[in-house]
């Protein structure tokens, strides 16, 4: 499955809740919406179970249940079922460990400063500030902690400038020409 595929099968799922939602019939709302209930505990229950059992079957079903989890589609559903076997720093943290190598090839380093489920704050120090590259850059750790914490609400990137951005030292007021006073 890639990622348009996957996207399209999440739209389906909201546009069916969604028509479930708009059910004139209360009854019928109420029995549409535990069936849709009754599905997602049946696979929350077959989902945690398959973590259950890659757990318990040693290294060899550990690193399977390690590779699985980092599926960018897996790791979303273990995150929503709350059975994925990494805590959210140590996800966030391999993301990082991996973007290491390619962030530091453009002269820069990041580093975990916090996080929680409300927010993530990635800290870039850089030897030598590029536009481009920190753009690219910022776009790399957004998308490599969103496909690790699918459920992180928010995620700052501090020390890398956004593109376009003009620090307020450099706002000055307006002067009326000739006369050097401030508009």
């Amino acid at each position: 499955m890639n990622n348009s595929e996957f996207q399209a099968h999440t739209e389906k799922v909201e546009q069916s809740l969604e028509q479930v939602n708009a059910l004139g019939d209360d009854q019928a709302r109420a029995a549409a919406l535990s069936l849709m209930q009754a599905l997602m505990d049946l696979h929350g229950a077959a989902m945690s179970r398959v973590v259950e059992v890659l757990s318990a079957t040693g290294d060899a079903g550990r690193a399977v249940l390690s590779k699985v989890a980092n599926d960018p589609f897996v790791c979303g559903l273990l995150v929503l079922y709350g059975i994925h076997p990494a805590s959210l720093e140590e996800r966030i943290m391999q993301a990082i460990e991996q973007l290491r190598p390619q962030v530091r090839k453009v002269g820069m380093n990041i580093q975990l400063a916090s996080a929680s489920e409300s927010a993530v704050r990635i800290q870039v120090e850089s030897s030598r500030p590029d536009e481009h590259s920190a753009e690219s850059v910022r776009s790399m750790i957004e998308r490599a902690i969103r496909e690790a914490a699918p459920e992180v609400a928010e995620i700052t990137i501090e020390g890398v400038p956004l593109q376009g951005f003009v620090p307020l030292s450099m706002i000055q007021p307006a002067m009326k020409i000739g006369t050097g006073e401030a508009i």
